[in-house]
């Protein structure tokens, strides 16, 4: 039997936003640090922090709000902007994989090729 295999992204003047960089600001959401975020998905921290200055760039405000270190570090806290455009693709791309399966089933169910 066939796999189903897809990938949806945002684009303006380009890739903007798919799931990797979705889960690269949940990673901040919940660590409170890029670094750490990148980390934990095995990227280099100079590509995570280049990834997300690119998506700025191109949707034309922050994503995320950085404290520089002291003592206990940095720290990294995502923007309202962030949150609503994280929300609103993880909304869209729930309701892509939904009907995107039902699609799939419905051709390829009974498929003999």
């Amino acid at each position: 039997m066939y796999q189903l295999k897809y990938k949806i992204w945002i684009e303006k003047n380009g890739k903007v936003f798919g799931i990797g960089p979705l889960m690269l600001l949940k990673g901040v959401s919940e660590t409170g640090s890029l670094s750490e975020a990148a980390r934990k998905m095995d990227m280099s921290y100079n590509k995570a922090h280049n990834l997300i200055k690119s998506i700025e760039k191109k949707l034309g405000y922050e994503l995320i709000s950085s404290k520089s270190g002291g003592s206990k570090g940095g720290s990294s806290e995502l923007t309202e902007k962030a949150e609503e455009l994280m929300m609103t693709y993880e909304n869209f791309y729930n309701e892509c994989e939904e009907n995107l399966r039902k699609i799939y089933q419905k051709h390829f169910k009974n498929s003999n090729i």
